[in-house]
This record gives C-alpha cells, sequence and structure tokens, in this order.
C-alpha cells in the first residue's frame, strides 16, 4: 500500500504498508513479532515474568519463551522449536527428524537451561509455578512474602550438616538437610523442605535454586564440589556426528556454569529476593576448549550481573 504525498516540490508515493502475497504471511507480521518480543525483553526487568509451556511453541513463540527467561515445561508434547521437524526435513531432502520433541523437547531444553523446570503434566507444572511465586512478592520492590515456620522448623537452631574434609559430598544436604545413617534428621542452611531447585538438567557444577531461611525467601548458589558429565546430543543431520561426553571437575566455573550462574542472578535480582552464595569456587577453567568456548565471556556476565 502507497498515499500520494509531495517530496521537494514533486510528487511521489509514500510506502505505508508492505503484504504478502496472501494474508498474514508477508513481512507485516514482523511489526508486530518485533513489539511482542520486546515488550516481553523489558518486562522481565520490570515485572515477574514466567512462561508455562503446555504444548507446542514455534517462531516467534519460543524467542518469547526465551525472553521471558523463567520457563516451566511440561515433559510431553511441548516442544520449543523455531521450526517444525516436517520443514526441517523437507529442506534438506530426507526424513532426518522424526519428532519436533527432538529439536526443543525437555531433553534439548531442559538440558541448555532455557527450561528451568520439566515437569510431567498440567497439574504438577501450575503447581510448579504457584509455589515459584510464593517466593515473590506480589509486586517489584514489595514486601517480601514471609511464611510462618512454626511447627515445620526452628528459626533459633544448629546446623546439623557437616560435611567431612576432603570428602566430595552433595550441596544439597548443606542447603536443605539429609537423614544420617540412623535415620536422624541433621538440619541444613535453610528451612526444612522449603529449598526449590531451579535449571538443575544445565551446568550441573553449579546448584542454584530457591528457599527459605526463618520464612524469609531467598536465592541461593551453591558450588557442586563432585565431578559432573555435560553431554552433547548428537544431531541426526550431520551423519559424522556422535554423542560427546565431557567430565567436569567439581568446584570450578565452566563457560555453562558461569552463565547458569549469572542468570540465576539476574533472576533472583528482578524477583527481588536476597542472595546468599556458598562460594567454594577454585576459579575457573582456562584450557583452550574452554577458553574456545567463551568462558571469558560467560564469566564476565556475572559481574555484570551483580552490578
Amino acid at each position: 500500500n502507497a498515499v500520494p504525498m509531495t517530496l521537494e516540490g514533486q510528487e511521489v508515493y509514500k510506502i505505508t504498508d508492505i503484504i504478502g502475497s496472501e494474508p498474514d504471511l508477508g513481512v507485516e507480521n514482523l511489526k508486530g513479532s518485533g513489539l511482542i518480543a520486546g515488550e516481553t525483553s523489558a518486562a522481565y526487568n520490570d515485572i515477574f515474568t514466567m512462561t508455562v509451556v503446555l504444548g507446542r511453541t514455534v517462531g516467534i513463540g519460543a524467542y518469547l519463551v526465551r525472553l521471558g527467561q523463567r520457563t516451566i515445561q511440561k515433559t510431553t508434547a511441548s516442544p520449543i522449536i523455531l521450526t517444525g521437524y516436517q520443514a526441517l526435513n523437507k529442506l534438506m531432502g530426507c526424513d532426518v527428524y522424526s519428532t519436533n520433541d527432538q529439536l526443543g523437547g525437555p531433553g534439548i531444553m531442559y538440558s541448555n537451561g532455557v527450561s528451568h523446570l520439566a515437569e510431567p503434566d498440567h497439574l504438577r507444572a501450575v503447581t510448579a509455578a504457584v509455589e515459584w511465586l510464593s517466593f515473590v512478592p506480589s509486586a517489584r520492590g514489595g514486601l517480601l512474602p514471609i511464611t510462618d515456620i512454626r511447627g515445620i522448623d526452628e528459626i533459633e537452631r544448629p546446623i546439623d550438616f557437616c560435611p567431612s574434609p576432603n570428602t566430595p559430598y552433595d550441596p544439597r544436604y548443606l542447603i536443605t538437610g539429609c537423614e544420617n545413617e540412623d535415620g536422624k534428621w541433621l538440619s541444613g542452611f535453610f528451612d526444612k523442605g522449603s529449598f526449590q531447585e531451579a535449571l538443575s538438567g544445565w551446568a550441573k557444577t553449579v546448584v542454584i535454586g530457591r528457599a527459605r531461611l526463618g520464612g524469609i525467601p531467598m536465592g541461593v548458589i551453591a558450588t557442586e564440589n563432585r565431578t559432573a558429565e555435560a553431554i552433547k546430543p548428537a544431531d541426526p543431520a550431520d551423519v559424522k556426528a556422535s554423542e560427546a561426553v565431557i567430565q567436569q571437575a567439581g568446584c570450578v566455573w565452566f563457560p555453562n556454569s558461569a552463565y547458569k550462574t549469572a542468570q540465576a542472578i539476574n533472576d533472583f535480582r528482578t524477583e527481588d529476593l536476597p542472595l546468599i552464595v556458598f562460594a567454594n569456587w577454585r576459579g575457573f577453567s582456562g584450557g583452550q576448549r574452554d577458553m574456545f568456548d567463551e568462558v571469558l565471556k560467560y564469566g564476565s556476565l556475572i559481574v555484570d550481573a551483580f552490578v
């Protein structure tokens, strides 16, 4: 579409719209998509944003999931994709992929940190969302939702769990507490049963989540001191590709775990949560592979998140 106008004394036409060959298939859609994406990105810093993915999310929908950052994904029939597998198969001229889950199912999105939580059904997904909301003020800058823990735990109490020197242990026991060999409860740092871990499928050398201390909601970041595995799946589109299993030492920041740490700090900041970091890192992994995989870039994001 165009409208006539005068420019420097000449009659010209001003283009107002570019319409595709069919309605709703042209570049006119990009204006709306770009507006939605920009508003979602800005909203992350202004309000609490969360996406519960209960069905197929495609194209701009997939980007909106990521721009809102916090994501709960149902484990079945809820892929987060840019292009459907049929279109990719047509592009490559052969049947490489058989389902959309190969492209954006929880095996991909929960393992790479796009999805914070993966739940088996609608009810569990909505329940997880409500539990997450219970840690967050009703408005930015509002009062923290403090929980009455009487009958559940004591505010004035010792921390019973104590790791043995030079012995690997699960850092979640320090956070949540655990039972010893005799069945006696050893209390952890936070209130009993309050820890809700997130992003546990990704970058396993760092543990992050939300917990309560004396009923006060807080963000928590802890170091995994045991060796973890990072798995990179083989792409069916590459006949020479094979699954790669990378061993990652404990107490070390790798590119993915540095990014996870920065992501968690930003999430807690925009949720107005106090943050406790159990810092037990020896430093960043500076080998050739990790330097190539941008550990310097992702490590810098931690500082950016704190300031």
